[in-house]
């Protein structure tokens, strides 16, 4: 990892905070379907003039339980998750139109004793601009996640995991909890992956703070580049069940990273955990993208433990 003023910043908040896609398993709820639209107003400052654009990123997401046994004890997963991420306006200093990303997940969970769970998850991915398909745009992915029910309101988890990116080996390592502090509040995530603290309003709205972090790197036609996608995003939402199992939510987040830049494709680095990177990789090759706000709505199918 670089030390220079940003990287430094960088690195002390995603010893903090940080986020992997991931299925919904690893919430207050079991999500089998999310579909969400993400608004990003952008901006590039440039001795020429700031370049204004912005970014939208439609993410559908679904994750199915296949039973085993009568007591559901055991069961595969079968899912998968696909993004359109696009850029629109006049940026010059940027050459990212769009670029998407297909990851099927295969997993098989089981409890191994009344307590502990057990869960192992394949995601390999292909991410590009998808002008020019080629097998090196499959990268392999996968997760092993422990989780100890502790009481029937406390639940600890552990992750453990690896990617490969167009930069290198990424390496997972997180620590999570699914908490239901009282009958109002109830605290859950992966860190430093994601984090929510939920408000229950009243039976069909819910509030709270949320931080969602990304990071991903999509392979460009110029077969001599790829784009790197990092972001921390905390935030506020709201949510409102339109059924008994449908919710909206809507969040209003500040970025605190935005790292959106290309590289090389020789430019490597050591690897990464999680977020922080390893070794001294070259710079990017665009100029930064300043951090600024976003908004995001999104729509999702969820099965919540004890609610009819």
């Amino acid at each position: 990892m670089k030390f220079n003023n940003r990287k430094s910043i960088q690195a002390l908040i995603i010893l903090l905070f940080m986020i992997l896609p991931g299925l919904g398993f690893a919430q207050g709820y079991i999500e089998g379907v999310n579909i969400s639209y993400e608004h990003l107003p952008m901006k590039i400052e440039t001795p020429l003039g700031d370049q204004k654009f912005t970014g939208s990123n439609l993410k559908i997401a679904t994750s199915i339980p296949i039973f085993l046994i009568p007591n559901k004890s055991k069961y595969l997963i079968a899912g998968g998750n696909f993004e359109a991420f696009n850029f629109s306006g006049t940026h010059p200093d940027f050459e990212v139109k769009r670029v998407y990303s297909i990851s099927p997940t295969l997993g098989y969970s089981t409890m191994v004793s009344k307590s502990f769970n057990l869960t192992a998850l394949l995601t390999p991915t292909m991410n590009s601009d998808y002008k020019e398909i080629k097998s090196t745009d499959i990268k392999f992915g996968a997760i092993l996640r422990g989780s100890w029910k502790v009481s029937d309101h406390l639940t600890w988890k552990g992750i453990i995991g690896y990617r490969t990116q167009f930069y290198g080996p990424q390496y997972i390592v997180l620590v999570g909890m699914d908490w239901k502090v009282n009958d109002k509040w109830q605290i859950f995530g992966d860190l430093p992956h994601n984090v929510t603290a939920s408000y229950a309003v009243n039976e069909k709205v819910n509030t709270g703070f949320n931080l969602f972090v990304q990071q991903s790197t999509y392979r460009l036609k110029n077969q001599d580049r790829y784009f790197e996608y990092n972001t921390v995003n905390p935030g506020l939402f709201a949510e409102y069940y339109v059924s008994s199992k449908w919710a909206i939510r809507g969040t209003a987040a500040y970025t605190l990273i935005r790292n959106m830049e290309i590289y090389h494709k020789n430019d490597k680095t050591d690897g990464f955990i999680d977020f922080y990177e390893l070794g001294d990789r070259k710079d990017p090759i665009n100029p930064e993208v300043a951090s600024g706000l976003s908004f995001k709505i999104g729509l999702s199918y969820r099965i919540v433990p004890g609610k009819k």
